[in-house]
């Protein structure tokens, strides 16, 4: 974080501030067990991104204000859980993890760094923190998260790919230009 100036700040409210857009309003919620167990949403996408483009530890801090903020501005049914947005943070490590050592974006890369992050938070963590929070089977839970995953994979792909290729110049000019602290 010793690098993160004022412009990279406002960057990643920006991002968080779209990703709890995207929670809040844009969510599909499946409730097949009478409990919301699929939650189809875009709100990964600007946490990823942050964490592809400015590192895990940010895309940690987008992942869990996002969460937290949609949650609080959508009408939501029930109480907060921190460790919802603990796995949406975690979404933002996995995906800056992938892109530590290498900037290069192919489609292989994000592939797998949605694939790892979708497996990790959505169908295991999630799905276990369902399951141990509000009681809803695991044979009930497992297989429409599985079909939510199968959905959401590709299209996240699809979309960080052609998001990080058009922010990265912006990005990059962006922090350029910011004076030095």
């Amino acid at each position: 974080m010793k690098n993160f100036n004022l412009r990279t700040w406002v960057m990643l409210a920006l991002l968080a501030a779209l990703g709890a857009v995207f929670s809040a309003f844009l969510s599909i919620e499946l409730t097949p067990t009478g409990v919301k167990t699929v939650e189809i949403s875009l709100t990964p996408i600007p946490v990823m991104l942050a964490g592809i483009l400015f590192g895990p530890v940010a895309g940690a801090l987008v992942g869990f204000v996002a969460d937290t903020a949609g949650f609080f501005m959508g009408a939501q049914v029930g109480a907060y859980n921190p460790a919802f947005s603990l796995t949406m943070a975690l979404f933002g490590v996995i995906a800056g993890l992938f892109y530590l050592k290498s900037r290069k974006n192919t489609i292989w890369r994000v592939t797998l760094a949605s694939a790892a992050a979708q497996v990790v938070c959505s169908v295991v963590l999630n799905t276990l923190f369902v399951w141990q929070f509000y009681g809803v089977p695991l044979q009930a839970l497992l297989p429409t998260r599985l079909v939510a995953a199968a959905i959401e994979l590709p299209v996240y792909a699809w979309l960080l790919m052609a998001l990080v290729e058009a922010l990265r110049p912006i990005v990059a000019r962006q922090l350029k230009a910011a004076p030095a602290a």
